[in-house]
């Protein structure tokens, strides 16, 4: 390659760089909701450059990573630290947002050596999170026991966040509870962060047909509200069960109200290739345009 041509080549990477990360800014920059995809499971067989390619063509900008699971884009545990720093500098220099990483660990076993492993391991994650520059860990909480109280259950949960705050806190990475499992409930969760009462550990909604019941959607919401994170997750925004009961308008509308500004996950299921998950994705956005009409 002639020297001319290295240096116009070279300035057309920087210029590119640059457009990427004023993509990224504008996106951060953006009040409000943002529409984002984590990778359970229609992600799941996309690389990391294809996540980056694909993701900005649907006007999405934010992806959670799912860990643990064996995708195709290979982020787990066991990765060595230059894939991990791989992987933060193509998002850094790319208009997607790394916005979490989620991994499955629980902290309901009532056998005390596997509480333990659960809660090493999390610290593990954590620190995987930092070096991938993700801001986020996606854990659950998960279930009720067989021959335990509830509240000895919650009780638990609550105990093993405490345990794992100051590493997130040292690491600067939320961790995030998501409602998961039969102990799960957002009241439920509630109880929880208001045990814990740190800033790093926050809750993550994931907007379940459940969130209806007792008091209802926005009551259940209300209890939630001081311990929300930077992410939740949705799922079919399309569902007939969520559009007859209105639960994203109600849901998107709270947390606008709330000044809450972060990213919304769809968690949706994979297709059989490349063009009918576009599809589907598109199908989705468009559902999330009119419900951002009119909230």
């Amino acid at each position: 390659m002639k020297r001319r041509q290295f240096l116009l080549h070279s300035a057309a990477l920087t210029l590119g760089t640059a457009l990427a990360a004023q993509m990224t800014a504008a996106q951060e920059t953006k009040k409000g909701l943002k529409l984002g995809l984590t990778t359970y499971m229609i992600g799941s067989k996309w690389t990391i450059p294809e996540l980056i390619e694909f993701l900005p063509k649907s006007e999405i900008f934010g992806t959670e990573l799912r860990t643990d699971s064996k995708f195709t884009h290979g982020v787990e545990l066991d990765s060595p630290k230059a894939v991990r720093v791989e992987t933060a500098k193509r998002f850094a220099d790319s208009p997607v947002k790394l916005v979490g990483v989620a991994c499955g660990e629980r902290y309901d076993s009532p056998d005390a050596e596997k509480l333990k492993k659960s809660i090493e391991r999390t610290k593990e994650l954590l620190q995987f999170c930092a070096d991938l520059g993700a801001p986020g860990l996606r854990v659950f909480p998960n279930d009720f026991q067989k021959d335990v109280p509830q509240e000895k259950t919650l009780e638990q949960i609550a105990d093993s966040l405490k345990k794992l705050a100051p590493t997130a806190d040292s690491l600067g990475v939320e961790l995030r509870l998501e409602a998961h499992g039969n102990a799960g409930l957002l009241p439920n969760l509630a109880k929880i962060a208001k045990a814990v009462n740190h800033p790093k550990v926050r809750l993550m909604l994931n907007s379940d047909i459940r969130d209806l019941k007792d008091a209802g959607l926005s009551a259940n919401l209300e209890m939630v509200k001081p311990y929300l994170g930077g992410v939740v997750h949705i799922h079919e925004l399309t569902s007939a069960a969520h559009m007859e009961a209105k639960f994203y308008e109600t849901q998107f509308a709270f947390l606008k109200n709330a000044g809450w500004s972060g990213y919304c996950l769809l968690e949706i299921g994979d297709k059989p290739d490349n063009e009918a998950r576009f599809a589907e994705i598109a199908k989705q956005k468009k559902r999330w345009d009119e419900i951002m009409a009119i909230i």
